[in-house]
């Protein structure tokens, strides 16, 4: 696959587009908050720096099970899981009982293979606060990899009840349908959804399914299959327009104009680089092949 194809379509999936399109002025006045820039840090490969900077951030923002989930994955990458034994040991002591630090001591439990503990602390976690997503999410984990499939989606639907703008959440549901052999039951309760007028399940089952299709894609264009890519990126297309997520059809726009690009079809090229034009006017790569051509 071209590497512009690649790398526009993923950094546009990542980045706002509006900050792909220019630089805004005043921007370097912007400040991250701590949690944020633990969360670059974390991404950056640097997970000493990105704990340290999460402890600033627990005394300054206060806890959530998330700042705790990130501290954890980079104590597991550096394989000090050992520290984070001794560091929430000291915290558990010295900070008053809530639903975080047990997500905390129940996904630590887990990365250590200790599912048994780690059930523990995750129903703790929800007792305190049942609106904890992550805590939920992960107990479902626990009993998917134990094959206990229907408690498994029980747990991790309500994972998406308590919080329904997280896509990881419905990740985690589709890939529990699939080791089912039921493909196809992520798209049905998609398409119930979006038929119920359930606009934000409707919203975050529909960014799954983009990259799900997305991944397939990819696979089929690295054989050599075009049509089946761009009836691939068709279908991401149709999915944004439905959720009404116009950020999102502009990297399927335009994949699909170097699609028929390559496959010879100039016209059909154009109209796709030109769609993209009309919701982002300032498209770098779009407006350099309408200007090519012209």
């Amino acid at each position: 696959m071209p590497i512009v194809v690649i790398c526009l379509f993923l950094s546009a999936a990542i980045i706002p587009s509006s900050l792909l399109a220019q630089a805004h002025p005043g921007y370097e006045k912007f400040r991250l908050s701590a949690t944020n820039e633990a969360e670059v840090l974390f991404a950056r490969g640097r997970y000493e720096d990105a704990i340290e900077k999460l402890k600033i951030a627990l005394d300054a923002e206060g806890e959530t099970s998330y700042k705790f989930r990130i501290m954890l994955k980079s104590w597991k990458a550096l394989n000090g899981l050992n520290n984070a034994e001794v560091f929430f040991q000291n915290y558990q002591d010295s900070h008053k009982e809530s639903s975080h630090i047990w997500y905390a001591i129940g996904f630590l439990n887990y990365l250590n293979g200790r599912y048994q503990k780690a059930e523990l602390g995750f129903k703790k976690s929800v007792q305190l606060n049942p609106e904890n997503g992550l805590a939920w999410n992960n107990w479902g984990v626990i009993y998917s990899e134990k094959k206990e499939y229907e408690v498994a989606i029980e747990k991790v639907k309500r994972a998406i009840r308590a919080d329904s703008k997280q896509p990881i959440f419905v990740w985690n549901l589709h890939k529990i349908y699939e080791e089912m052999g039921e493909r196809g039951r992520l798209r049905n309760e998609y398409k119930s959804f979006l038929n119920n007028d359930s606009r934000q399940l409707a919203w975050v089952y529909g960014k799954t399914l983009v990259r799900v299709i997305r991944q397939k894609a990819f696979r089929e264009y690295s054989k050599g299959y075009i049509d089946n890519a761009i009836l691939g990126f068709e279908d991401m297309l149709k999915i944004y327009q439905e959720i009404g997520d116009v950020t999102g059809q502009v990297p399927a726009f335009f994949s699909l104009g170097l699609l028929y690009e390559e496959k010879g079809n100039t016209q059909k090229a154009q109209d796709f680089f030109s769609r993209v034009l009309a919701i982002n006017p300032n498209h770098i790569q779009a407006r350099e092949k309408v200007k090519t051509v012209n």
